[in-house]
């Protein structure tokens, strides 16, 4: 039947058309007789074979028109029926394709069969798609899922499997050469395009990652580019399914990478980058101006970048046609990837010696491109240009030429704001040190010395090779000089026939012949050997001949002159003997000047690895774990290469082992287990000398921050068993210097560490208590001071000594020993009493024998020098030693008492009550509580027991008195009362440790009590004692505060005399610490004292501000100092000029607006405190330190509260400055409904002050802040403020006549109302405050109350002055002219009052 043409159809419908000489669908069968024309097709098929199609073609194509209508098994039986008949076909083509030539009418037949039975196969697989679509869309929308849906989909005969079973089908078509049966034999483009879009439609679905559908989808469009020319349609396809189809980059990209090897198209991986080049170009230019942070531009640049990584070869010639795409600020993932494959490029193509010029230039430009991008906008691109250039130095593709500019723009990139570019630079920094090709040991005052070295024998050689002239000939010259300038003149005027005949002389010769000639002063005849000479170097000759003439004679002079000048080399050697003399300086000229270039690239890059270890240390305190992590393993790999300046940074981590970041404190202990515990030798004897050296000269250069940590780390190690006995034993073999080599400072540092050890594992002090006094005890200063330490471990055995024994007989002359002989005292003498305390069953004893003994030695240095003198003169270093022993001992005797032996006289009582106990269950067996009730019983008492464990005397009086107000509801259980036995008997023992502490200490009946008039002259009259006596005098004075409320109440006024008066910084800032000491033990006695600390806020000296921030801070966040109106001088300090005190007062105010209402109760008090004129603290200070307070106030009801209390003080305030910083104050806050009632109920009070113009700025603040909010009814609500506001303003304009706008500025000439006050304003007290936390109305309103610093939990002792207020608004002009006077007088109790402001 060649009497009709099928043509492919766009549009199915267009086969319902009629046109002349073209087939088209008579009739359309209806779905009820579809199934039955099905089969009668099928008997067609068995009859006719695959031409039946030719008669039953309508019936199929009714299955495409019905489509979503007709049922599943309608659809896959026309298909089975299909796929026989496309199998089919394939042995049909075969069949005919065997004749050479095809006649016509059975080519146009062939054809039409091919094209009809395509297009049903291609249309109904199609169908099948959108049916399976439409399907699954509706269980969706019903619910259905899981194993269900996958039985549905299995049901409907179109799974992944019968997918690809079809592909396959169209695969095996397709390889027939179907180009025959065309004229001219070229397949028409409809019919390529309809195969191939079966194919396509795979790739946008997902079963496009199965590797079996992948594979067979890209063998038919293989077969389409091969044999079909198919390749522009392809690629054009495939790159706008990659646009639109996230899924299928790496589909695609195994596809290209496929057709690439499978199908031998090299140029489809080039052609793809092109072809994706020009589709982002026309994207862009079509969405000119819209964001092009895009899916499209990602799925490329990533399918670019996984091509690249399969095929380097290949895409690396075409990686220019994108890099345009890197000057674009569009699209930072496309920047990413085309970088990307250039370093793959780089990695794998383009690296080694072997490079072509071309590749040469190109990776050259590769690396030009990621050194710039290094400077990206995009902080992403950053990251990964620095991480590409990671992967480059560690596969060793950068040039050694390049290293040095890419190593200083990475420590740029170190002060980057972006955390991921941060440590992307630590870690390329980190890869350049691991691979660079210098050294393994990069010590830069090592590398110095060796180029230094190097560097002078490479001058001796060149000196050999090329010496310089005779300074004697160059003398004799100067004085020919003249006469050879007139020589050559005259010859070069004069013509001559009289050359030297020199054609057979060499050029040595001809040098002895000018030199022989100047000797002789024949200097025309020099010249002219010279000029003969120059024949030999026409170039010269050339040059000279252009030059003026009076130029050509000081060419002359100057060749006559290097030839006279330097000396002759020949001396008493051939000519050979001085050429191969001469090969070999020149030999070993060339390798030392290799040696010395290698050198100085050693010496810069330590030096910038140097320079950078500054910010990387900084990072080691980032907020950001990346940064800290990072910079950790930096120094770790600094360190294995010796760079001198990390050991600052590896000090520095340290001090991370204190983070409350779990992830930095074991980044930390492996770094450092890494660096100090590893070691390669196998013998354990040197690998614990390695690893002793390494740890010893670790703790020679911490300091004593980074030691404690150390300690920390030390004890860990230990528990895990990592520092081994054969280490220990090589710390005390280096302590006693028994190890070649070994230094003072190793010996202090090897025996600190035995004190570290100790600390973690006392026997090893223990068991070498005989070393410790043989060598420790008995050697210098250092020595003795850390031993004193290593004793002081012995105290975690829980085992006491007589005083008798041996130890405490050598701490004893150890200790006088240093008090009389030994520049240094203070710190051994406290380690040796703390030690006594400690390790001594009855200490009092030996520290009494130690201080009789050091008062006889004292007297007798007073008599000696008092024999040759009028007046005896004081010992002022034995005296300053013994007075610090004095403290020390009083210091330790409270210790002793009230932790150690309160703690035995509580196990005591528990072993006692144990006994009771047992014998009352053993009497009273079952008979008043079941087994269970007595389980209850014990457990509480043993809670009880252990609530007070670790507790000390003073603590034990400060909980039993508060404990002790509430009456004991149970009276009937006689178990419970027998629990409650202990807690009494605690009581008991707490209060007979205080009062020993009271009584027996410094009491005055004690020897240490006779003592105080002497510490209290001295320190009274710093006139008559040195600096350093009066800091132990006052150290030892406080210490004998803590130990006796007596000596603490008598005390004080001269201590904070002292502390106010004294110019001695260190003495003053000790005495801020012992204040904060003495405020923990005795509250109620330094409460009235408490104001003079506020003062020193304010002190001229930084180190004094700083300590009373850090003191104040402590005692208020400890609850130990009430927060009130004084808290303004804190606030004072948020705007320090030095950083460090603001940054402590804001951490400050910080942790106390986290504890419930603190700052909120004082706000009010410290605005106003701050806003007071007598304080006169400049207006941009004030609006700093508030805006800041300000913003700590979260809550919005504690913000509704403030904003009423602020509108209140407006009635108050009588100054316009006043008036300003309220208004400023209540612009800081953010409104809501309710606070915008509240200032507008409040209106009254502040309506007269809007007429300044600083109030009504900062009231226009509030309400244009407060429309920005979406809600109507705050938009209402400051719609009404602003109508009030000028209902204010029109109101005094009408009343007044006042011609004034809003706004305007308050000036004294204007009638502006002002707050009428009932009487004339008292002058305020500078430290007024709220009554209490809770209150903080008005003055006008409240009546002043007592206040109390803390509740105290001790009972009440007549001698103890009541806490007071001392912030009361009571003042006038006479108490503040005597304040000055009465200051360091005594405070007395009175009960506070407060006055009404008018």
């Amino acid at each position: 039947m060649s009497h009709f043409e099928f043509a492919i159809p766009v549009q199915k419908d267009e086969l319902l058309e009629s046109h002349v000489g073209q087939y088209h669908v008579e009739d359309v069968v209806q779905i009820r007789v579809l199934l039955s024309k099905i089969q009668d097709a099928a008997r067609a098929y068995n009859a006719e074979g695959v031409e039946y199609i030719l008669e039953h073609f309508d019936t199929y194509f009714s299955i495409i028109v019905h489509g979503n209508k007709l049922e599943w098994n309608i659809i896959n039986k026309g298909f089975d029926h299909l796929v026989r008949t496309a199998k089919a076909l394939c042995s049909h083509i075969e069949l005919i394709m065997q004749d050479q030539e095809l006649d016509a009418d059975l080519r146009v037949k062939n054809l039409n069969i091919v094209k009809m039975v395509m297009y049903l196969y291609t249309q109904i697989m199609k169908t099948k798609d959108v049916k399976l679509a439409a399907d699954n869309s509706t269980k969706l929308t019903l619910g259905k899922k899981g194993k269900k849906a996958t039985e549905d989909e299995e049901f409907c005969g179109w799974t992944e499997s019968d997918k690809q079973a079809a592909l396959v089908t169209l695969h095996l078509v397709l390889q027939q050469p179907l180009n025959r049966l065309w004229d001219p034999p070229l397949a028409e483009d409809n019919f390529v395009t309809m195969v191939s879009e079966p194919c396509y439609k795979a790739l946008e679905e997902q079963i496009i990652k199965n590797k079996a559908v992948r594979e067979t989808v890209f063998q038919v469009l293989g077969v389409l580019i091969k044999k079909y020319n198919h390749g522009t349609s392809c690629l054009i396809k495939l790159v706008q399914v990659l646009q639109m189809a996230e899924h299928s980059v790496s589909p695609i990209c195994a596809g290209v990478v496929q057709l690439t090897k499978d199908f031998e198209i090299g140029t489809f991986g080039p052609q793809m980058v092109r072809e994706i080049a020009e589709a982002l170009a026309t994207s862009d230019e079509e969405n000119a101006g819209v964001a092009t942070e895009q899916g499209a531009a990602r799925n490329c640049g990533t399918f670019l970048l996984e091509l690249t990584k399969e095929l380097p070869k290949e895409m690396t010639s075409a990686i220019t046609t994108l890099q345009s795409y890197l000057e674009s600020d569009e699209s930072y993932t496309l920047r990413i990837s085309v970088l990307g494959m250039m370093c793959e490029a780089l990695s794998v193509e383009l690296r080694g010696e072997d490079l072509s010029d071309e590749q040469r230039a190109q990776r050259d430009d590769f690396l030009d491109d990621l050194y710039e991008h290094m400077h990206d906008l995009s902080a992403y691109v950053r990251h990964k240009v620095l991480q590409f250039w990671c992967r480059l130095q560690r596969e060793n593709s950068v040039p050694v030429t390049r290293q040095r500019v890419v190593l200083e723009r990475a420590i740029g990139r170190l002060r980057d704001k972006a955390a991921i570019v941060r440590k992307a630079a630590i870690q390329l920094l980190k890869v350049f040190l691991e691979c660079n090709p210098f050294s393994g040991q990069l010590k830069l005052e090592i590398l110095e010395e060796q180029l230094e070295t190097e560097q002078k024998i490479l001058d001796d050689l060149q000196k050999k090779l090329n010496p310089g002239p005779d300074p004697k000939l160059v003398e004799k010259w100067e004085k020919i000089k003249n006469d050879i300038v007139a020589a050559i003149n005259e010859g070069m005027n004069t013509l001559t026939q009289d050359e030297p005949d020199l054609s057979q002389a060499s050029l040595d010769n001809l040098y002895d012949s000018i030199r022989k000639h100047l000797r002789e002063k024949n200097y025309f005849k020099a010249y002219l050997i010279v000029k003969h000479t120059e024949r030999q170097y026409p170039e010269a000759r050339y040059l000279r001949c252009s030059m003026e003439k009076s130029d050509q004679v000081e060419y002359f002079v100057a060749l006559l002159k290097n030839i006279f000048v330097i000396p002759d080399r020949r001396q008493s050697i051939t000519l050979t003997q001085q050429c191969e003399n001469e090969l070999a300086l020149y030999k070993k000229l060339e390798e030392k000047e290799a040696i010395v270039a290698f050198l100085q690239e050693s010496v810069h890059f330590s030096r910038m690895v140097t320079e950078a270890v500054p910010l990387i240390n900084s990072l080691l305190m980032s907020k950001q774990a990346g940064d800290v992590n990072e910079a950790i393993e930096f120094f770790t790999a600094a360190h294995h290469f010796n760079i001198e300046a990390a050991k600052t940074g590896v000090a520095n981590m340290l001090l991370l082992v204190w983070s409350p970041d779990q992830e930095k404190r074991q980044a930390v202990e492996r770094a450092y287990r890494d660096m100090y515990l590893e070691c390669d030798s196998k013998p354990e004897r040197a690998r614990a000398v390695n690893i002793a050296r390494k740890l010893v000269s670790l703790v020679s250069t911490i300091d004593r921050s980074s030691a404690l940590a150390l300690d920390h780390l030390v004890d860990q190690w230990v528990d895990k068993g990592d520092i081994t006995p054969s280490i220990i034993q090589v710390f005390w073999e280096i302590f006693m210097k028994k190890i070649d080599g070994t230094t003072d400072m190793d010996s202090y540092a090897a025996l600190a560490l035995l004190v570290m050890v100790s600390k973690a594992k006392p026997s090893v002090a223990l068991a070498n208590l005989e070393v410790i006094q043989t060598h420790g005890l008995t050697g210098d200063y250092n020595s003795r001071n850390l031993s004193a330490q290593l004793l002081l471990s012995l105290s975690k055995k829980n085992k006491r000594y007589p005083a008798a024994h041996q130890i405490f007989t050598s701490i004893y002359d150890s200790l006088l020993e240093t008090f009389s002989k030994i520049n240094k005292f203070t710190s051994f003498a406290a380690y040796s009493i703390e030690a006594i305390y400690a390790i001594c069953d009855t200490p009092e004893i030996v520290c009494a024998k130690i201080l009789a003994e050091m008062h006889r030695r004292v007297q007798q240095t007073m008599v000696k020098q008092g024999e040759n003198e009028e007046e005896v003169s004081l010992p002022v270093e034995l005296l300053t030693r013994f007075v610090f022993t004095l403290g020390q001992v009083a210091f330790q005797q409270l210790i002793y008492l009230d932790v150690s032996v309160y703690s035995e006289l509580r196990r005591r009582n528990q072993v006692r009550e144990d006994r009771k106990l047992e014998e009352k269950r053993k009497k009273k067996a079952g008979a008043f509580a079941t087994p269970g009730r007595k389980g209850r019983v014990d457990d509480l008492r043993r809670q009880t027991l252990m609530n007070a464990s670790g507790a000390s005397a003073s603590s034990r009086g400060q909980r039993s008195a508060s404990v002790s107000k509430g009456p004991s509801t149970n009276t009937t259980m006689t178990e419970d009362e027998t629990g409650l036995e202990g807690a009494v008997a605690d009581d008991a023992d707490a209060e007979y440790v205080r009062g020993v502490c009271e009584r027996e200490i410094v009491g005055s009946s004690t020897a240490l009590a006779r003592y105080v008039p002497l510490l209290r002259h001295l320190l009274a009259n710093p006139a008559r004692a040195p600096p350093a006596l009066q800091a132990a005098v006052a150290l030892t004075f406080t210490r004998f505060m803590l130990v006796s409320s007596t000596v603490c109440d008598e005390g004080l006024q001269l201590m904070v005399t002292v502390l106010t008066r004294s110019r001695n910084v260190a003495l003053r800032t000790n005495l801020t610490i012992a204040f904060a000491d003495l405020t923990l033990r005795f509250p109620n006695l330094t409460q009235p004292w408490t104001r003079h600390i506020y003062q020193i806020l304010s002190d001229e000296e930084l180190e004094v501000r700083q300590c009373a921030v850090k003191m104040l801070s402590f005692l208020v966040l400890h609850e130990m100092v009430r927060v009130k109106g004084q808290i303004a001088d804190m606030a004072l300090c948020c705007a320090d000029k030095d950083a460090k005190i603001a940054s402590m007062t804001r951490l400050f105010f910080k942790q106390l607006s986290q504890k419930g209402n603190a700052l909120y109760n004082v706000m009010p008090d410290i605005i106003s405190r701050l806003s007071d004129p007598e304080l006169n603290v400049p207006e941009e200070q004030y609006r700093v330190i508030m805006k800041y307070i300000t913003s700590l106030i979260q809550k919005d009801r504690q913000t509704e509260a403030l904003v009423e209390k602020l509108c209140q003080r407006f009635k108050m305030s009588t100054e316009e400055r006043q008036w300003r910083d309220l208004a400023f104050c209540l612009s800081l806050f953010n409104y809501n409904e309710r606070t915008l009632k509240k200032l507008i109920e409040n209106l009254d009070c502040y309506k007269d002050k809007l007429h300044c113009n600083g109030v009504m700025q900062s009231f226009h603040t509030i309400m244009a802040n407060a429309s920005k909010m979406a809600k109507n009814e705050v938009k209402a609500l400051v719609a009404e403020l602003g109508d009030k506001i000028e209902e204010c303003f029109a109101v005094r304009d009408t009343s007044e006549g006042s011609t004034g706008e809003p706004g305007a500025p308050c000036t004294p000439a204007a009638a502006a109302p002002r707050a009428t006050p009932r009487r004339k304003p008292a002058r305020r007290n500078r430290r007024r405050s709220s009554s209490s936390p809770d209150e903080n109305e008005p003055p006008l309103n409240t009546e002043g109350t007592p206040q109390s610093v803390r509740k105290s939990s001790r009972k009440a002792r007549p001698r103890v002055v009541k806490a007071i207020a001392n912030d009361s608004d009571e003042s006038d002009e006479e108490e503040q002219q005597k304040e000055d006077e009465e200051v360091f007088k005594k405070p007395t109790a009175r009960k506070p009052t407060r006055r009404r402001n008018n």
